[in-house]
Order: C-alpha cells, then structure tokens, then sequence
C-alpha cells in the first residue's frame, strides 16, 4: 500500500521533494495587491474553418496562436495577514484605477508569473455585501497584451519572408505547369503553336512597359535627390529630404554629370534591350519545358530594371493581369493556353510582391493604399488559380501575400498618418512647417509631401504628417 502512495504521490507531484504553496506568487496588478481564490484561463489557436460545397471535411487554416483570457475570483480584505496593504475602501479604489488606467499594465499571476495584460469593458466586477463586511470579493477579466508590433519584427526579415515565398511559388509552378500542359497534349505542334501564341500576346504587354520603365525621364528622376536637381527627383545622387519622415540624405553630388547621365542611359538600354532579346527568345519557344524558365527570366530581369520601385510595380501589374481571350477551337488547346496564362499570372504577381516589398511609402495612409493595391492584384490571381484547382500554387502565393502583408504592417507601425490642413490664405511651407510641427528644416519635407505648385504658395487645403 505504500508503494501505491508513494507512486501516486511522485505521478501528482507530491512528496517532501516539491512544495506547491512555495511555487505560487504573491498576485498584485499594477502593484495593487489581492488574494486570490480561484483562476481560469483560456488558450488555443486562432482558425478559420474554410466549408466546400459537396466536401464531407473541412479545411482549416491555422491564423498562429489565440488571445490568452483569464479569469480571476479574488477578495481584498482589511488587515490581511496574506499581504500588506491600507484599509479595504483605499484598496479597492487602487484596484479600480488600475483597471481604469490606460493601456496595458503588468500582472503577478498566481501561477503563471509576470504577464502584461489588459482589461477589457466590465473586466472587473466588485462585489460589496453586508455578510463579508470588511472583505470586498471581485472577478477580473484580462486579456494578454502585446508590443504594437506585427508577426514580423524586422523589415529586412520581413522583405526575406516574401522573397522565399516568391522563389518557392516559382519553383513549385515550373513543374506543375509541365505536367498540367503533358497531360493534355493531343498534338505537339498544336501544343507549341498554342504556347507560342499566348507568349506573343503576353511578351506585347512586356515590350509596351518596358518602354515606359525604362524611358530617360524614369531612370533620371530614380537617379538624382531632390535637394540638388529639384524636388521632383527621388534619387540619392546630391542629397535629397523624404516626405515620410523628414531624414536628409546628404549624398554628394557626381563630378562628371554628364558622365553619370550617359552611363545611366546606357544601363537602361542594355537592360531594355537584353529584355527585348529574352522576350523575343521566350515568343519563339520550342518546347514545353522551356516556357516556364523562359517566362521566369523575364521576370527577374523587370526586376532588376534600372527604373524606380514605382514604375516597375506598375508593369508587374499590368502583365499580372494579363487574361487570355482568346477563342480556341478544341477543348485541350483551351487548357493549354489557360495554363499557360494562370504561370504567366503567378510568376508576375509573386514578383510584384517582391518588388512592393521595396516600395518606401511617405506616410502610413500611403503604405495602406499601396498595400490595398498590390493586394487587390494578387486577390485577382490567387481567385483565378482557385478556379483552376490548382491549390500549390493557390497556397505558396497565398503565403507570399500574407508575408507581403507582414512587411507593410512593419513599415507602416511607424509612420504618422496624413491629416487635413486647411488655412484662410496661401502660405510659404517654412511657415507652415513651423506652425505644424515647430520645425522650419521640415519645409523640403512638407514640399515633397504636398507637391505645389512653388514652395511660396502652399495651397490653402491639402493632407499633411499629422506629426
């Protein structure tokens, strides 16, 4: 009988060996001490439970761990021996305050220690009563709080995820596009003929861009700062202010101007023209297996473009939503070109994420809209993807979205918000930078913010930083 004792007690952790009462901390919240008689808490994951029509399962996407509530029934008494506090009537007014006190505050769990938690509407409820007499009972909802801050807590980091995600989605299409397009071939030349066909019509929308990204105007202004060669410039080269945060780039300025503009119209040209060479080599493909490297090689050369982050969004937009219209006479020729429509799609917008990634937006509104745009993209592509049944593909684009999300949510963390100004007459931006933010250095700021016509006549309505 005391083998059975002893083996229940080292199982329930009992024993000399472990005391339960010397692991239990004194509670307090925000400092203001209590006694507790009883606690719960809630934990999980946060799902979501995704329903088909005519699918006896369910799938559910797991959204990373769920809000931690707890729940704690204490008393707070006069003259307690358990903890050291004034009278009854002092304390449940610091514990009142506390609870009514802005933000997140600190709180000694019993038995999970330090937490910093919140309380919520009516998260604390005192109970008075003639019976318990100089012992006020209360339950006090928390709800564990953190940093604002998002899942990625790094912007290098963050950029790095949408990167993984992106080569990951390239690699896993590749094939999957091969396999899809071998297993419907009914006649190879048709089947190349038909590729060829869709590579004609999409490499179009490649030159047409092309031309736009990669004109001398783009490659200048994404050359030369602001504060040498005006403020419609957003390059380093002479310095430059940021409309975002008011930081001065005090970049040197080029010796051989005229130099630095040649060899960046050359960049661009080769660039534009080793683009039209690999565009041309991708319409003339030849066979199955090269139309998913020849499209991806394309991609990353509009990547890698000289032009700014701006124009080179722009482009990956316009051949992310590329549709095919056109009218085929078989059914397997159909598949083919929607196949080969749906990689061209995927590759483009997973590179659009990429490029956004690198996006410096001027306020936290302009990171939204940003995001909003680039989202509604990929929202387009992964609905297109889903409608083909392809859930690879569906799943590793739908991860670089969320990274995508990620890093916008750290960008735009710490970025103030825009504002509306409005004023009885035009101002100079000095002025006006010293009115709003008591810092005249801040007008180039507020100039490359609000665009106006002339620094001296600021229009008398406009959205500014709010700080």
């Amino acid at each position: 009988m005391a083998l059975i004792t002893d083996a229940i007690s080292s199982l329930l952790g009992g024993g000399d060996n472990w005391d339960w009462f010397e692991h239990i901390h004194p509670a307090s919240f925000r400092g203001v001490p209590f006694a507790v008689v009883s606690a719960e808490s809630v934990f999980g994951r946060r799902q979501a439970v995704h329903e088909y029509p005519y699918r006896n399962t369910v799938w559910v996407e797991d959204l990373g761990r769920g809000t931690r509530k707890l729940t704690i029934r204490g008393f707070i008494v006069h003259n307690s021996l358990a903890y050291d506090a004034p009278d009854v009537i002092t304390q449940r007014n610091s514990l009142v305050a506390a609870c009514e006190a802005e933000g997140a505050g600190t709180l000694i769990h019993p038995t999970l220690g330090e937490l910093t938690v919140s309380v919520p509407d009516g998260g604390l409820r005192v109970l008075e009563s003639v019976d318990n007499g100089r012992s006020f009972e209360f339950t006090l909802t928390l709800i564990e709080s953190g940093l604002k801050v998002f899942a990625i807590t790094g912007n290098t980091q963050a950029a790095s995820l949408v990167q993984t995600h992106w080569l990951r989605t390239g690699l896993m299409a590749a094939p999957k596009f091969i396999a899809t397009v071998k297993g419907e071939i009914r006649s190879v030349t048709l089947t190349i003929k038909t590729l060829r066909n869709t590579a004609a019509f999409w490499g179009n929308r490649v030159k047409d861009t092309a031309n736009e990204v990669t004109n001398l105007s783009n490659v200048l202004k994404s050359t030369f700062g602001c504060a040498r060669y005006g403020r419609y410039n957003k390059g380093f080269v002479g310095g430059g202010v940021s409309g975002s945060t008011g930081t001065v780039n005090r970049t040197s300025d080029t010796k051989n101007q005229p130099g630095l503009v040649m060899r960046k119209m050359a960049e661009a040209v080769t660039r534009r023209s080793d683009l039209l060479a690999k565009t041309a080599t991708f319409e003339g493909v030849n066979s199955v297996d090269a139309f998913p490297g020849n499209a991806k090689t394309i991609i990353d050369a509009v990547m890698t473009f000289t032009g700014s982050v701006e124009e080179k969004i722009r482009m990956l937009e316009t051949l992310a939503s590329y549709r095919n219209a056109t009218f085929y006479a078989t059914d397997s020729e159909d598949a083919i070109a929607q196949s080969a429509t749906t990689l061209l799609c995927v590759l483009s917008a997973g590179a659009l994420a990429v490029v956004a990634v690198e996006y410096e937006p001027s306020s936290y509104d302009d990171a939204i809209l940003m995001l909003n745009r680039v989202c509604d993209t990929l929202d387009d592509v992964l609905l297109m993807v889903a409608d083909a049944g392809d859930d690879d593909d569906y799943l590793n684009l739908l991860e670089t979205r969320n990274a995508l999300v990620n890093a916008y949510g750290q960008k735009g963390a710490d970025l103030s918000s825009l504002t509306q100004v409005g004023l009885s007459a035009s101002l100079p931006a000095l002025t006006l930078a010293n009115r709003l933010y008591q810092n005249a250095a801040r007008g180039d700021a507020l100039v490359q913010s609000v665009q106006p016509r002339h620094p001296a006549f600021m229009p008398t309505k406009f959205r500014a930083l709010r700080k």
